[in-house]
């Protein structure tokens, strides 16, 4: 296990693409989108004009679609240019927008929403955002929307309340991008370590990021907690699978007594495997 100290203040989101060889991942307080290679060399970096919460590399363009603070916008790799799209909540200034994944599909950008007050309310929302641009709400009334992730047959979405403390599984219909039959996949302390950002490995195991504890959780498909993995980091946010039995893991830096390491990126070896991460394929 070692780490790359990039110096983050809120890392988040990393991505494995496949398309560039290279690692994505944004930092949501000095806001930009970053890109790295297998080694840990900066290749690009994009500033953005607010915090951002969530990004997806769109299908066969040099664009992302980020998801700021203001709401959805497309980014172009190349120029820098921002294209505004819309607010999913225009009536919640109090939120922003956090965590997304793109579906196994292509088709579906998933995405959550936080209350960024310090008395935080459950005031947020799980979307899914379909390629024609078309948005629908799969949640409502979470209070910090994370954890998505998918079973590698795409048949099951999971998703987390990162305040609530608990992940759900519910079914996925690939073909409406909706979910049914929610329930609750597992529940944990403080201690435990709450869960953030997650990835699921070709088992069906889900990885979770214990942003209150230090570590990965790695649960079963039937939500049993199989491993626990300590991190060099004191609040890892997100792991994402690279390639060659390689696990990175994003992390933000403590308000109260920060370590060395934080906001720093956990680069670890696994016998695992991870499920392909999609581009977007967004019209």
């Amino acid at each position: 296990m070692r780490i790359w100290k990039v110096g983050a203040e809120v890392g988040e989101g990393p991505v494995w693409d496949q398309a560039s060889d290279s690692l994505f991942w944004i930092d949501i307080r000095k806001p930009a989108l970053h890109q790295f290679a297998a080694d840990g060399a900066a290749l690009a970096r994009w500033a953005l004009p607010e915090p951002v919460g969530a990004f997806a590399l769109l299908q066969d363009r040099q664009q992302a679609l980020v998801a700021l603070a203001s709401g959805l916008a497309v980014l172009d790799l190349s120029s820098g240019a921002l294209e505004r799209l819309f607010d999913p909540e225009p009536e919640r200034p109090e939120n922003r927008l956090n965590e997304g994944k793109v579906s196994p599909c292509g088709r579906y950008f998933v995405f959550g929403s936080m209350d960024e007050r310090d008395a935080k309310q459950a005031t947020s929302s799980l979307y899914c955002l379909s390629a024609d641009r078309s948005l629908a709400v799969l949640s409502r009334d979470l209070v910090v929307a994370n954890g998505v992730a998918w079973s590698p047959d795409g048949g099951t979405l999971y998703f987390s309340d990162s305040r609530a403390a608990t992940i759900w599984a519910s079914d996925w219909d690939s073909a409406t991008g909706t979910i049914a039959n929610r329930r609750v996949f597992a529940s944990l302390t403080e201690a435990q370590g709450r869960p953030d950002g997650a990835a699921i490995d070709t088992q069906g195991h889900y990885w979770s990021a214990g942003v209150s504890a230090g570590r990965l959780n790695r649960f079963a498909p039937d939500g049993a907690l199989v491993e626990v993995v300590p991190l060099l980091v004191q609040a890892p946010t997100m792991p994402a699978f690279g390639r060659d039995g390689v696990m990175f893991v994003t992390s933000h830096r403590r308000i109260a007594n920060p370590a060395a390491e934080d906001g720093g990126i956990v680069v670890l070896a696994t016998s695992q495997r991870g499920v392909r991460q999609p581009r977007f394929a967004m019209i």
